[in-house]
């Protein structure tokens, strides 16, 4: 990537209009993620129980005839609730693995990369562990240059380290290993985070992301003007 013939500011998270907004925290970022999540997971709820109600009316099929896929989805669902809000399980990984604001904007799109995709994975209060473990320790994989050993982000989650691994597996698995965010997708997710804090509230998340998010169509298009300009 020749980042050294780009702007500064490429990689950087959208600004307001008034060119002077406040840095959100982690504590921030954390908090408003929280909120989201929560919402989903009420939403999901309520169409689960629907689903349900309507499985009960319908002959029940055959469970070896399950998809791959759909194995691999009931391999987050522990049937356990955690014992803790989703702001406190966030603020864990801040707090021991110092997983920065940019990871968690990106599990947080590939959660709803996710729930976009084929098999549909949303998040529910029986596998949010599971879920938001794994999805926190691939972004931070994917952002961060250097990070902790599968076992440290386990016990920060509450899970083995081999229960961790397969899970992991599993998701890389269910995301097709389309791990890539580009930096347009970053930025709109971002603006969404931003919406959420406060209306006109004059905030956003930190400038810079810690490892390039660019898509192959956006870099090679970078690469053909850095090779124009010279």
């Amino acid at each position: 990537m020749a980042s050294s013939e780009l702007p500064p500011d490429v990689f950087s998270f959208p600004c307001l209009d008034d060119g002077t907004p406040t840095a959100l925290s982690p504590q921030v970022v954390i908090s408003v993620l929280a909120s989201i999540l929560e919402r989903h997971i009420a939403r999901n709820e309520r169409a689960l129980a629907r689903s349900r109600e309507a499985a009960d009316d319908a002959e029940a099929g055959d469970e070896s005839a399950a998809s791959t896929a759909t194995r691999r989805v009931w391999a987050f669902d522990s049937g356990t609730v955690l014992d803790m809000s989703l702001h406190a399980f966030l603020e864990r990984f801040s707090r021991y693995a110092q997983v920065s604001p940019q990871v968690y904007v990106v599990a947080y799109a590939y959660l709803d990369r996710l729930r976009r995709g084929d098999a549909g994975v949303r998040v529910v209060r029986a596998n949010a562990q599971r879920l938001l473990t794994t999805s926190i320790l691939v972004a931070s994989k994917f952002v961060e240059d250097r990070n902790y050993k599968n076992s440290y982000f386990a016990a920060i989650g509450g899970l083995s380290a081999a229960e961790l691994s397969e899970l992991e597996l599993d998701f890389l698995f269910l995301m097709q290993f389309r791990l890539n965010v580009c930096v347009s997708v970053f930025q709109s997710y971002c603006r969404h985070l931003e919406r959420e804090v406060r209306f006109g509230g004059g905030y956003r998340v930190e400038r810079r992301l810690e490892k390039a998010l660019v898509c192959a169509g956006e870099a090679l298009a970078q690469h053909r003007q850095a090779a124009a300009a010279q």
